[in-house]
């Protein structure tokens, strides 16, 4: 375990040093949105698509691993779903809560610690959970968070919401999220790579060696970006106090606010559905699909259940503020799962046996 957390410390520091950072002013609040730019558009950008041209992404990626992880998402969503209803959150509100809880930070953080610990041949399965994250979990959220509440049954208060009269519904939601997703860089990056390693093609080497250079920067300018948007996540959460004005001063869209303040005393539900169930499930859900005659690689079982074990991605933050949802709550949970992802990492790779001469 010791080599383990000697591993992720230096990932853990940038982190903190990015957290720092936002805190003290040296970075301002916004300058970070130019950081993320850099990130996605060019160093993430350019690490998966020479990862891809490569041929890392398809040797790690199977349509049985794509079932399991997804699989497992969607579990671990229904259970944040249902902590929603029972907090008596909007249906808007429980779909960023739910989405939060099975979305880890891949990109930004999974990515470069997890290929460091188990090794370059990671980078396929840990790549090709990016594709459910965002094709399935995130549309599936988004088609939950549009949709209209249920007649109320007889003798039964009727549910409350927050929809509009004018919400485009499920279906036109579940349309615009996958086209959304679509013209996401990470994954335009990947589906190139992987059309130019399909045709035999190979990157002219200037080209090359400017992807390369991006890409090493990928590492350490994601984790420093990663900490200043948590810290401008914890900023926000600090000066909005949106569900105690709420409680206060309860607003027509947050009708159920009331009802739903009591997620502030079990916020640690959600913490422990990203961090221990979900990596949990994933690895329940791959030794069914091993019973079934559907083993994974060791190496891709390890990937899956790391990169689940990771803490909630911040741009779930920023798609709940414009989806309108309780920033306050998504904020918290990438908050607590950034600070405690340290603890859970350590976690299973002691359970997983994993070491990081692997």
């Amino acid at each position: 375990m010791l080599d383990v957390l000697a591993l992720m410390a230096p990932f853990f520091g940038l982190v903190l040093l990015g957290w720092i950072t936002a805190r003290r002013g040296l970075l301002p609040v916004d300058g970070i949105g130019g950081l993320m730019t850099f990130v996605l558009y060019f160093a993430l950008t350019a690490l998966l698509l020479r990862l891809s041209a490569q041929g890392r992404v398809q040797a790690g990626a199977s349509a049985t691993l794509l079932l399991v992880y997804a699989l497992a998402s969607v579990l671990v969503m229904a259970l944040g779903l249902g902590w929603a209803r029972r907090a008596g959150l909007s249906r808007r509100d429980g779909a960023l809560a739910a989405l939060v809880t099975a979305f880890p930070n891949t990109g930004f953080l999974g990515l470069p610690l997890l290929t460091s610990l188990l090794g370059a041949d990671a980078a396929g399965p840990v790549a090709a959970t990016l594709l459910i994250d965002v094709l399935v979990s995130c549309s599936l959220a988004m088609a939950w968070a549009h949709s209209h509440p249920h007649p109320a049954a007889a003798g039964q208060p009727a549910e409350r919401d927050d929809l509009p009269a004018d919400d485009p519904g499920p279906l036109v939601a579940l349309k615009r999220s996958l086209l959304g997703a679509l013209r996401n860089p990470l994954l335009q990056a990947m589906a190139l790579g992987l059309a130019l390693a399909s045709l035999g093609w190979t990157l002219p080497k200037p080209v090359d060696e400017v992807l390369r250079l991006l890409g090493q920067a990928a590492t350490p300018a994601a984790l420093v970006t990663l900490g200043a948007i948590v810290a401008r996540s914890q900023m926000g959460v600090r000066s909005g106090r949106q569900w105690a004005s709420q409680a206060a001063q309860p607003s027509p869209r947050h009708g159920a606010a009331s009802r739903g303040a009591a997620w502030v005393s079990s916020l640690w539900w959600l913490v422990a559905l990203k961090l221990l169930a979900h990596p949990a499930l994933v690895w329940l859900t791959a030794q069914g699909a091993a019973w079934l005659g559907h083993p994974l690689p060791h190496l891709s079982v390890l990937a899956l259940t790391l990169a689940a074990a990771l803490p909630s991605a911040a741009n779930v933050s920023m798609l709940a503020e414009r989806e309108g949802a309780d920033t306050d709550l998504v904020a918290r949970v990438i908050l607590w799962t950034t600070a405690a992802a340290v603890g859970s990492l350590l976690l299973w790779s002691s359970l997983l046996q994993v070491h990081a001469a692997l």
